[in-house]
């Protein structure tokens, strides 16, 4: 190569290197080491620490707990949260209130804790380029206030727990300055202690600040803000902008404004003009945004000074979309939508706070898809720009709460803190496309003048901005003013129902809604519906390796430990998992088949807080557990989902069985004459009868397709079946349901007696080697578990939060090979065969017989107790075998066909060598069961 050539290629890539690094040099990160000391007795601010030299590394982003700074946690502390006074009181609890062994079982327990002021200090370089130029500092993410001082000069402060703080820096001059940052994350306004934007409850109460820490330096004239109001009728987008302006430099000027390849629209600006309000034409054809479809559309403004000294550029990224309302529904671009949403309650247990990166909130996003789910619910806080860019792409509806879950109209701060919180959120995120819906508060509590702040605050929204839905809370209350209301009536469980409820009370079927529940002619949204608890999974406990510990998870295994239960900590998990999907199916079926907007599921994934609400498909780390997969949520949860509306769920051979067919349609457009194809199988998946319905899809809940029917009188021995309607490209969605001969055996025979009692001439015979069934059904004494209330479905939130509202338990665990079960089909968890044989049982607790016996119909307790519950066992006393169990096997029989047939296998069963109890107990101890 010849030394001209050399010099060529030397100087195009200085060239070139110059070129890249440009960018670069008007941003500069402050990522990295920093300098700190806490501020335990709030004196910095008098002391001026800010022109003084902070000696204590620390690295931002992040949080100073995750660092090692703070106390370890104890019952001194002074958590922001409420309901955890029975940690205080209760003796189970006593060995984890000591300071070496502190354990909190309500919520995950922080490595380090501490609130109060913390100091942040770090020596930047404001570059030579840099003079004259428009300097800001930006701290995306901080918990909670800030206060920052350049050397020994007060800038400002913020407040925010939404939206980026962002300072003014211009006034430095180049050269070297001290950038002193105090972070204060008390509880700085009346937000709630129980908001997930500030509670220890979920994301804790963190110090620091995180996501992007940068100093970025441009035009002194510049674009300060653009808000884009898509107009889909006219094909055009409203813009509004707001010049900022720094210095002397001379303001006025031009703006071009590009879309695409789209026409520019060049405009100029005066010296006096701030705020300036453009019509932009989409073109013929825009494309609009919407789940199906996430085309985006890129806004640029550049703006040129009068005499080019100057020049500013910003892109915008938006969707032409419009939301409305249509009777019972959402719209979105004039299509009705159903929400099948989810929440996120700033549940990120590795650093305490949300992740500020799209691939993060990509994966999320990407999760709740595979479920079948198109919505998200930011429960009393509002997620970063990533959140918000992520959902753009994915095709997401959000609904964001303005931090808040308190009391309102009451003249507190909080009154003030939600008018300026929400105009940060809307003008930080508010041309986002996903954010579909905004609330200014969980549960809002208040007197009087609640209603009328509430009224207020939508009013000024819906008149300020159309872009998105407005609605007085999540939960209530149903104003006029609402666009839409957040309702909790319209769901299987009830706070407070108990067994009473729907799902719990009633025998299972698949033909009820919520209609009747719906009382008002706007779009209903149903609240924080499911709320269906699953066991720990102890093996989760090795995932928490950041700032928030799993601590609670190490109490409620020393209470299985307690009872011997340890082994069947893995065997509870999958049981009461299943149970846990077959909850979540009736719920969002039965939303499915009424006509309102959608439902908001509490939750997906875990909720670690408020008591531990183990309610989640998934951890709390979105991955999910081993007993369910997103393909099968999604055959429930989706855009287009078939129904079967069956009136129960166990049949007589004798009968014929009928089910009606619906297909609930919000796909991306209506379809004719759809095949709908439907089976029956029973065991080895053969098939018993099939065919094909067609129905017409309109964008609606109750597609009618047709009836299905099928003779049953070739079933002669007891079996399970399964409807299967699928749609082929479209969805697929199955029910089991049992079928049992009319005519059965349920006499004992002469080799088996059947009481009530062990009286002393029972007790002598079982000794000597007769055969007993026991039958205890309504003699439980409250001690030995009567007062433990048993439902069909698993534990509503957790018993620690709702202070012991039943069912306390979570389905049963049996072992479905036991010859026990030959002629009563059954899986090893709760199906709804067994609805009225748990309806009519009492626990027994058996926490005074061999640590080796094992139930043959086990309950799964409560974690918070733990207690080894059966409501069928098998033992041996003396030469004699005997079963007791709580099931009501003698009443309605006729009517109680899933009682009947357990009856009736039971007793084949005791008729045969296979029983052999290998376990021995003493009468006593049964007797010490029952009244």
């Amino acid at each position: 190569m010849n030394t001209h050539v050399r010099i060529k290629l030397i100087l195009l890539a200085a060239i070139m290197t110059i070129h890249i690094a440009v960018p670069a040099q008007n941003r500069i990160s402050l990522a990295g080491k920093w300098q700190f000391r806490i501020d335990r007795d709030d004196q910095g601010i008098k002391q001026q620490w800010y022109t003084q030299q902070l000696k204590d590394p620390v690295k931002l982003p992040g949080a100073m707990q995750s660092q090692g700074y703070g106390d370890e946690p104890s019952v001194n502390t002074k958590w922001i949260g409420d309901r955890f006074e029975a940690f205080l009181k209760e003796e189970k609890y006593a060995p984890y209130r000591k300071d070496d062994n502190f354990k909190f079982p309500f919520w995950l327990t922080p490595q380090k804790y501490y609130m109060g002021a913390a100091w942040y200090q770090k020596v930047i370089n404001i570059p030579q380029q840099w003079a004259g130029k428009h300097i800001s500092l930006t701290l995306e993410r901080c918990h909670w206030g800030t206060t920052v001082y350049t050397d020994n000069q007060l800038i400002g402060a913020d407040s925010s727990l939404a939206t980026p703080h962002i300072y003014d820096l211009s006034h430095l001059n180049p050269g070297k300055h001290t950038l002193t940052i105090r972070v204060d994350n008390r509880y700085l306004s009346e937000v709630g202690i129980n908001a997930h934007s500030a509670s220890d409850q979920t994301q804790g109460t963190w110090n620091g600040i995180a996501g992007d820490i940068v100093l970025e330096a441009g035009s002194p004239v510049f674009v300060k803000q653009v808000q884009v109001y898509p107009d889909i009728l006219n094909k055009n987008i409203q813009l509004k902008i707001i010049l900022g302006h720094t210095g002397n430099a001379i303001s006025a000027g031009s703006l071009s404004l590009s879309v695409g390849q789209l026409p520019a629209l060049k405009r100029s600006f005066s010296n006096n003009d701030s705020i300036l309000a453009f019509t932009y034409s989409m073109g013929d054809r825009p494309v609009l945004w919407d789940e199906f479809n996430h085309t985006l559309y890129q806004l640029t403004v550049q703006l040129q000074t009068a005499d080019r000294k100057n020049s500013d550029s910003k892109k915008i990224s938006f969707g032409m979309r419009n939301v409305g309302t249509a009777n019972s529904k959402i719209t979105v671009n004039n299509h009705p939508v159903f929400l099948r949403g989810t929440l996120e309650c700033a549940i990120f247990p590795l650093t305490g706070y949300p992740p500020t990166d799209t691939a993060a909130w990509a994966r999320i996003f990407r999760i709740i898809k595979a479920h079948g789910l198109n919505h998200m619910r930011f429960h009393s806080w509002c997620p970063p720009e990533a959140a918000f860019t992520a959902a753009d792409h994915a095709g997401v509806y959000l609904s964001v709460e303005v931090d808040c879950w308190a009391r309102v109209g009451d003249g507190l701060s909080v009154d003030n803190f939600l008018y300026e919180e929400s105009n940060r959120i809307i003008a930080a995120y508010g041309n986002h496309p996903s954010f579909l819906m905004m609330v200014p508060t969980n549960e809002p509590a208040g007197d009087k003048n609640r209603d009328p702040y509430l009224a207020a605050f939508v009013k000024y929204w819906k008149d300020k901005d159309k872009r998105r839905l407005y609605s007085a809370g999540s939960g209530w209350p149903a104003i006029a003013e609402n666009d839409y209301h957040v309702l909790p009536e319209p769901r299987i469980q009830a706070w407070g129902e108990g067994i009473q409820s729907i799902i719990n009370a009633r025998a299972p079927n698949s033909q009820f809604n919520f209609k009747e529940k719906i009382k008002d002619n706007k779009p209903v949204v149903a609240h924080e519906i499911g709320q269906w608890c699953v066991y720990p999974d102890f093996t989760e406990r090795k995932k928490y390796t950041g700032l928030l510990q799993a601590r609670n998870f190490d109490i409620f295994y020393d209470f299985m430990k307690r009872e011997h239960l340890q082994s069947q900590a893995h065997d509870f998990l999958m049981a009461s998992g299943k149970l846990q999907a077959l909850c979540y199916k009736a719920d969002i079926e039965a939303g499915m088949r009424t006509d309102y907007a959608g439902y908001q599921l509490l939750d997906l994934h875990d909720f670690p807080g408020q008591g531990t609400a183990l309610v989640g498909i998934l951890d709390p780390f979105w991955n999910s557990k081993p007993y369910f997969t997103p393909a099968a949520f999604h055959r429930f949860s989706s855009a287009t989902v078939p129904l079967a509306v069956i009136s129960k769920f166990t049949w007589k051979n004798s009968e014929v069985f009928t089910a009606a067919v619906q297909i609930a349609h919000f796909g991306k457009e209506q379809l004719r004459k759809v095949p709908v194809k439907w089976k029956i199988t029973g065991k080895n998946k053969r098939v018993i009868a099939n065919g094909t319905l067609y129905a017409d899809l309109d964008l609606k809940n109750d597609n009618q397709a047709g009836n299905i029917s099928c003779k049953l009188s070739g079933i002669s021995k007891a079996e399970k079946l399964n409807l299967e309607i699928i749609l082929d490209g479209l969805g697929a969605n199955d029910w089991d349901f049992w079928v049992y001969p009319d005519t059965l055996n349920v006499q004992p025979g002469t080799d088996i007696t059947v009481t009530e009692a062990l009286t002393p001439a029972i007790s002598a015979k079982l000794e000597a080697g007769a055969t007993i069934l026991l039958l205890l059904n309504n003699k439980i004494t409250e001690k030995k578990g009567a007062s433990i209330k048993t439902g069909m479905s698993t534990i509503f939130w957790n018993t620690a939060w709702t202070e012991g509202q039943p069912p306390h338990t979570l389905g049963i665990l049996c072992d479905p090979v036991s010859p026990l079960f030959n002629d009563f089909p059954t899986e090893y968890y709760s199906n709804w065969q067994w609805w009225d044989i748990i309806h009519t049982a009492q626990p027994m607790h058996l926490d005074n017989f061999p640590a080796e016996l094992k139930p043959s119909v086990q309950l799964i307790d409560t974690w918070y107790e733990a207690r080894k519950l059966g409501i069928l066992f098998e033992a041996r006393v003396g030469k004699g075998k005997i079963v007791v169990t709580s099931i009501d096997l003698q009443h309605d029989l006729d009517t109680r066909l899933a009682a009947r047939q357990l009856y009736h296998s039971l007793l084949s069963y005791m008729h045969t060598k296979a029983f052999n109890p290998l376990v021995t107990v003493r009468p006593e101890q049964i007797q010490e069961l029952y009244k």
